[in-house]
Order: C-alpha cells, then structure tokens, then sequence
C-alpha cells in the first residue's frame, strides 16, 4: 500500500469532517449569508410593487428549500409578463410593460441582484410612439413579448396599435433594442371597433415554435389565432375561433405552443382552453375545446408546457366559490390526468419550470408567496413568502 495515497486520504477525510461540522455550526446559528446556495435554478419574480424578487434553493435546517434571498426595486409597471418561453441570451431578458414598452434586463448568473436597477443594465424599447408610427392610434398598451429559441431576436406583439414587431435582441449588434420589422394584424369578420385606447384585433399575447420559424398569438377582439412566419416577416393564416355558446363570443387572450399544438386561454363562459393543432402553419384546425365538464379549473390565466414535453400545466385564477387549481394535460391524449390544489387565496397569476422539469413555479399576488410544484408527485411542497408591505408577485422567469 502507498503510504502517501493512505496520507492524502486520511487528510480529506479530516478536512471533510471539519468542514462537515463547520457547515452544521453555521446551520445553527441560521446565517443566511453562510448557506449554501444551488446556483442551477435563479427564480426572478416582478412583482406590481415595481420590484423584482429573487429566489433560490438553499440549504436550510431541515433540507433544501426554496427562499427569497433578495429584493430590489426597478420602477416596473404592473401588469407585467415576462418572456420566459426560451432562455435565449442568458445575460439578458425581457418584460412586457402596460406604458407601451418593452424593457430588458442585463444580469450575469453569479452577478449580484442589485445589477438589474443599474441603468447601463436595462433596455426600455418604446413600441407605441417609436418613430413613424401611424397617427391616430393608442400611445399606450400591453405588449406581449417572447425571444426566439438562439435569443437573437425579440418579438412582441402590441396589442392596442395591432401590430407585431421584430426587435433586435442581440447585444453585440449594432441595431440592439431597435424594432427592425412591423407586421400589421390582418382585420378578420369578427374585428371590433377601435376606440382611442384599444385596437380592432388587439393580439393579446405570443408564442414562438420551438424551431423558431413562427409564431402564434391570440386576437382578443378579432376572435382569431393569427400566424405568423418568423424567417419570411408575414402573416400566413388566421383561424377564426367558433364560440360554445352562439351569439357570444370566444375572446382568446393568452396562447403558448410547443410546435404541435397551441393552447388558447379564453374568456368565453367561465373559461375555456381551444387546442389547435399547428403543426402546419398554414392550415391551422381546432382538435378540441376543454371545459369544466372536462376537469379544467374557472378562469383559466396561461399555460406552460414541461421541459420533458409530456404535460401542459394549465394555470386557472378560480373565484369566489372555486379555489384555483393547476390542471395537468397529459399531451399523448390531450386529456387531464390531475388537478392541483393551491391555496384559497393564491389568485395565481403565471407560472416557469425549473430547467431539470422537476418543479413548477407559480405566482400568488393574493397571498404574497410564490407557490412551488413538485412535477414528479404533482402536488404543491412549499409556499415562499415574499418581502414587503404588498409585493403582488406576478410574473416568474427561470435562468
């Protein structure tokens, strides 16, 4: 036996040890700043309050958990939601502002939280009084905005002026935060009238394909899904949506895809969810509408697919006399295999899986936490309280 190979190992076993009672005494004395933190997942929360949370897993006294471990204020304006379909950048991402912006954020992953207040580190793009815009419109919306999957380009869609837009998403370009292409959404048989605040189609929402050739979105008042072909910058097709109830109307206003189907949030009745099937652009068909008859909880608020792609987890607010819930659709069969129970006053407003798939984030302005999911049981383990007098936590972006 070598005598040094035995000495080397006596030693790490010795420093182990001593780091392993080093770790416990820190433990006990509940150091925040001693804890050991999972540098995987950084879990950005914006909340209404105009702050943005931080938060992470840590160890604590009884295993690892998630905590907020940070809170800084950027002067955002509710509502708010992030782009966090596709990582992209992964130094930079995006929220979607009510003023009629669009603002990014600079952040390196081990950079301290109070980088993303730092000027040199924010984007605002104005996309509704930019330069040359069509007199006479709103100045002022929601803009609805996702990256492509290479994160080179940011694609928005301003509900209020009709219109989708390219934006320069590259911050080694020259034209980085300019919007370099404008699509005007073709008016369809159902478009509504325009008023001095709102637009006859008003595309309320996004989705890009995971092959980053198109993009979906929702006409909130046009009752259509509207196609659009990223490479070519043209709209290619546009399915009008038929309402349960006749004489009423759909009101499609949120949409995610994952290439073959999209999932439309509706507001028709108590809330419904349309599933296209988009697998060809051009020809896009409805395969099926879920209800409440099916499982679905009341008031459906946006969908997110899980990384292993087997499941869409259905986000719905509930009311007064229905507790909200996240309805898991099982995508081999588009059927609904579970429903999750969130807390009473959740009011749960949008959700991010962790990059592993193994948790599933959502955000309670109700109650001022950030509820956690654990995919593999598929029941909620932690509720995060969140700092603050109100923070109102709305929007949730993993990287």
């Amino acid at each position: 036996m070598n005598i040094k190979y035995l000495a080397v190992v006596a030693l790490a076993a010795l420093c182990t040890a001593s780091l392993a009672v080093a770790d416990a005494h820190d433990d006990r004395d509940g150091d925040h700043h001693e804890q050991h933190h999972d540098q995987k997942d950084r879990i950005f929360i914006t909340n209404d309050d105009g702050s943005i949370s931080l938060i992470e897993r840590v160890q604590g006294r009884f295993g690892m958990d998630y905590k907020e471990v940070g809170q800084v204020q950027v002067g955002l304006v509710a509502p708010h939601w992030p782009a966090n379909q596709y990582e992209g950048n992964s130094n930079w991402w995006w929220v979607g502002v009510p003023t009629g912006s669009v603002r990014g954020f600079k952040v390196k992953h081990d950079a301290p939280l109070t980088d993303l207040a730092k000027a040199e580190n924010q984007m605002d793009v104005n996309t509704y009084t930019y330069a040359g815009v069509p007199a006479g419109l709103p100045t002022a919306g929601e803009s609805f905005a996702g990256t492509t999957p290479n994160g080179k380009e940011l694609w928005n869609a301003a509900r209020e002026i009709d219109e989708i837009q390219e934006i320069d998403a590259n911050p080694h370009s020259p034209t980085f935060g300019q919007i370099l292409t404008h699509i005007k959404v073709p008016l369809s048989a159902m478009a509504s009238p325009a008023t001095a605040k709102t637009g006859q189609m008003r595309p309320c929402d996004m989705s890009i394909s995971p092959n980053g050739k198109y993009l979906f979105e929702p006409d909130l008042a046009g009752e259509t899904i509207t196609a659009v072909d990223i490479r070519h910058r043209k709209v290619i097709s546009q399915l009008q949506l038929q309402p349960l109830v006749a004489e009423t109307r759909v009101r499609p206003f949120m949409l995610t895809t994952n290439g073959k189907y999209a999932l439309v949030e509706t507001l028709e009745g108590l809330g419904h969810y349309a599933i296209i099937d988009v697998s060809n652009p051009y020809h896009m068909h409805e395969v099926k509408r879920l209800t409440q008859d099916d499982g679905l909880g009341v008031r459906p608020m946006t969908n997110e697919f899980s990384p292993d792609g087997k499941y869409a987890y259905l986000i719905s607010n509930g009311s007064p006399t229905v507790p909200p819930q996240i309805s898991v659709l099982n995508l081999s069969d588009l059927q609904i295999d579970n429903n999750i129970a969130l807390a009473s006053d959740c009011k749960p407003y949008a959700g991010d899986f962790s990059k592993d798939g193994k948790h599933f984030f959502v955000a309670c302005p109700g109650n001022n936490t950030v509820a956690v999911i654990d995919t593999r049981h598929q029941t909620m383990t932690q509720e995060v309280a969140l700092s603050g007098t109100n923070p109102l936590p709305r929007g949730v972006i993993v990287r």
